[in-house]
């Protein structure tokens, strides 16, 4: 890519590639503007040379979104597909644990970061009806935040209300629904308050509760110094699962999925599915190292899958 700075610009030659950008993506001014960060009124007087200013910083602008174009479409052309949801060991255990926790129950899984825990999640709650995933975050761990949310994934566009109004909407939303499931992703974020008002949701309407985390979710409602709220809410767990890292078969069925067979690549993934990041890692340095090997034309190769971990740990390999 080119500094539009340190190079003359043809004003003219990119009036006309934005005049013919626009005819053959049928894009509107509106639509270039957020595209090119230039306001809709400026592009469209610069391309019907209008433009009452001397027009060079905006045929640099135009340049400069040509270029991110190209760079994408180079990007597009080494694009690597990637599998869709597959159905690892651990993967099928939470699909255990959510269908029981669809029958009215509470269950909780605590699991290392790229344990396929949330995809898993994502997959059963398109796969089953009557099913709520919702992310907690930093921004929805208070109770107000939390009950928007569920509702919001309840099918309430824009929920308003008091928190004790918003409760009986989803109160009165589960009870009248067949087996629901409340799955709430992240629920290390949940704040005491939140917890709380969960618990109730499940004693006053039978709702499944299935809360998904890191360690800090079994730490928070198992652990031998936990507040009453928790301890409440631990009484009422049915099932659990707690892993760190993934199970062999985790990683075999990756492989399976991404069409692997060499055994010395799949010794290194079965390394690198160890560390920190687990398959989420593994899947990123596959994915890293297709595209290595295709800039190469070559084969993937274990030196690709080497490579390309290196540059995602910000370690350096030898020659």
């Amino acid at each position: 890519m080119n500094d539009p700075k340190k190079q003359q610009i043809d004003v003219e030659q990119q009036r006309a590639w934005l005049n013919q950008h626009k005819e053959e993506t049928g894009l509107s001014w509106k639509q270039l503007e957020a595209r090119i960060g230039r306001s809709s009124s400026t592009l469209s007087l610069f391309a019907s040379n209008k433009y009452g200013a001397p027009g060079e910083l905006i045929a640099e602008e135009v340049f400069v979104y040509r270029q991110t174009l190209a760079a994408k479409a180079a990007a597009a052309s080494k694009a690597v597909e990637l599998p869709d949801y597959y159905p690892t060991a651990t993967s099928l255990q939470l699909i255990s644990l959510l269908t029981w926790a669809k029958r009215g129950r509470i269950t909780m899984a605590a699991m290392g970061p790229g344990m396929s825990k949330s995809i898993t999640a994502r997959h059963f709650d398109a796969c089953n009806s009557n099913v709520f995933l919702v992310t907690i975050s930093p921004a929805t761990s208070g109770i107000r935040a939390m009950l928007r949310a569920v509702l919001h994934a309840m099918g309430v566009a824009s929920p308003t209300g008091d928190i004790q109004s918003m409760s009986m909407q989803i109160k009165d939303r589960a009870s009248k629904l067949q087996d629901p499931l409340l799955i709430l992703d992240e629920a290390q974020h949940l704040t005491v308050q939140s917890i709380e008002e969960v618990r109730h949701w499940h004693d006053a309407t039978g709702i499944g509760i299935a809360l998904m985390g890191n360690e800090q979710v079994q730490q928070k409602i198992d652990g031998g110094s936990r507040a009453a709220a928790f301890a409440q809410l631990f009484s009422r767990v049915a099932q659990s699962i707690v892993r760190s890292r993934p199970l062999p078969d985790d990683v075999d069925v990756l492989l399976d999925a991404w069409g692997i067979m060499d055994p010395a690549i799949a010794r290194e993934v079965h390394r690198i599915a160890q560390l920190p990041g687990a398959l989420r890692g593994v899947t990123f340095t596959l994915e890293l190292a297709k595209m290595l090997a295709i800039s190469e034309h070559a084969q993937l190769h274990v030196k690709h899958v080497e490579d390309a971990w290196a540059q995602l740990s910000r370690r350096t390999v030898g020659a």
